[in-house]
C-alpha cells in the first residue's frame, strides 16, 4: 500500500544530505526562507490523477506530481558578469544533484512503479541578493488497489427477512433448480 505521503517522504529522505542544501529540505514547500538558509530545497505535492483499471473494482493507476523548489543566492553586483555565471552554475549544480539523488533512490523506486516525467523551469531575480531558483515537477506512477481503501463500515448480516414484502413482484419467474 503506497500513499502520496509515502512518496513525498521518500523523496525528502532521498534529498537530505545529498545536495548542497544538505539537511535544508522543507516539507511542505511553502515555508518562509531566511537569507542565511541558502541553498534550500522545498517539496510539495501539487497534483494527483487516478485512472481506473476497470469497472467495479477499486484499482487505480495514480499519477502523483511532487514539486521540488530549489533556491540559491549570492550578493548582487550588477557589473560582475562572473557572479551572474556563478549563480547560474550553482543553480545547475543543485538541479543535477536533486535529479541524481531522486533517480538513484532505491527506497523511493521501491514504492513507485515508475518515474513518468520531470519538467524543470528556471528563474532568476536581482534585489539585495541575486536569487535563482528551479522548479522541478516529478511525476510518479503508483498503483492503488482494494487494500489502499478503507472498508465501508457496515453491520454484519445476521439474518434475511423474507416476509411478504420481500418476495419478487408478481409475474416474476425464476428457475432456482440446479
Amino acid at each position: 500500500m503506497t500513499t502520496i505521503t509515502d512518496v513525498a517522504s521518500a523523496m525528502q529522505a532521498a534529498l537530505v544530505n545529498q545536495t548542497d542544501a544538505e539537511g535544508r529540505v522543507a516539507v511542505p514547500g511553502d515555508l518562509p526562507t531566511q537569507s542565511d538558509q541558502f541553498p534550500i530545497l522545498k517539496l510539495r505535492v501539487v497534483s494527483e490523477t487516478k485512472t481506473p483499471l476497470g469497472r467495479g473494482t477499486p484499482q487505480f493507476t495514480t499519477l502523483v506530481t511532487i514539486r521540488v523548489l530549489g533556491e540559491v543566492s549570492e550578493p548582487v553586483d550588477p557589473d560582475d558578469d562572473i557572479l551572474v555565471a556563478t549563480i547560474q552554475a550553482k543553480l545547475l549544480a543543485l538541479k543535477t544533484q536533486v535529479e541524481r539523488a531522486i533517480i538513484n533512490s532505491y527506497p523511493l523506486f521501491r514504492i513507485v512503479q515508475q518515474l513518468v516525467s520531470v519538467q524543470t523551469q528556471f528563474a532568476f531575480t536581482a534585489s539585495a541578493q541575486r536569487l535563482a531558483g528551479i522548479q522541478s515537477d516529478y511525476a510518479f506512477e503508483i498503483y492503488e488497489g482494494p487494500e489502499d481503501f478503507a472498508p465501508v463500515d457496515a453491520d454484519d448480516l445476521e439474518a434475511v427477512d423474507l416476509d411478504a414484502t420481500n418476495y419478487p413482484p408478481a409475474g416474476f419467474a425464476a428457475n432456482l433448480q440446479p
